[in-house]
């Protein structure tokens, strides 16, 4: 048996396996449908939000995600631009020496990390998760977004990316799953990174049989 890292999200979030590159797009697609509306003067809108997503989609694959979640609702009728992204690194595993005790592996990994100067390091902490809780790294980045004011063409306005990676312990292992959220909300850090640590302290790790596919 092996384990899976599985979140209770709130509201209502589009699970995506990034890995399929056509049927993840078919998903955005349809998303993009049921969220806009087919309406012929919801194009611009539509290609833009789509554009949006399989961006977001890419990037996972191509970084070996093995799954994205898209906010749409986080509570009815309430939109949240935020995203999730899993890796299950099987090439990162802590030494030998370290042993398989949950507390061990993410202090050996917070060392690595900052031997490693990763952006953000400064901001480290433990939060509640399960199996031992979680290594939180955040940051903020500079960025502009573009905004569509009602019947105006769009606008370049700048925005503050929130990115915050929670790294979990692998029960019984020395390997880490990464769970990295972002958001364009940074200006309200502290509310987001409440909500990302709710999410991070209510996730669990299931057993699951190993695939025998090829």
């Amino acid at each position: 048996m092996t384990s899976r890292l599985a979140f209770a999200l709130p509201g209502t979030w589009l699970a995506i396996d990034p890995r399929d590159e056509e049927a993840s797009f078919d998903r955005v697609d349809a998303a993009v449908r049921d969220i806009v509306g087919a309406a012929d003067d919801a194009a611009t809108a539509r290609r833009r939000l789509r554009d949006q997503l399989r961006t977001v989609v890419e990037a996972a694959r191509t970084s070996g995600a093995q799954g994205v979640f898209l906010c749409l609702e986080v509570a009815p009728g309430v939109r949240l631009p935020a995203t999730l992204t899993v890796h299950a690194p099987s090439a990162m595993s802590m030494t030998p020496a370290v042993g398989t005790a949950s507390a061990a592996v993410l202090d050996t990994l917070h060392r690595s990390l900052q031997t490693l100067e990763v952006a953000g390091i400064d901001t480290a902490v433990r939060v509640p998760a399960p199996d031992g809780g979680a290594l939180r790294i955040h940051r903020r980045i500079a960025e502009t977004a573009e905004v569509t004011p009602a019947e105006a063409p769009p606008v370049r306005t700048p925005v503050q990316r929130l990115e915050a990676d929670y790294w979990f312990a692998v029960p019984d292992s020395k390997r880490v799953v990464l769970a990295s959220f972002a958001t364009p909300l940074g200006h309200l850090h502290d509310a987001m990174l409440n909500l990302f640590d709710s999410i991070a302290a209510a996730a669990r790790f299931e057993s699951v049989a190993p695939s025998l596919a090829p």
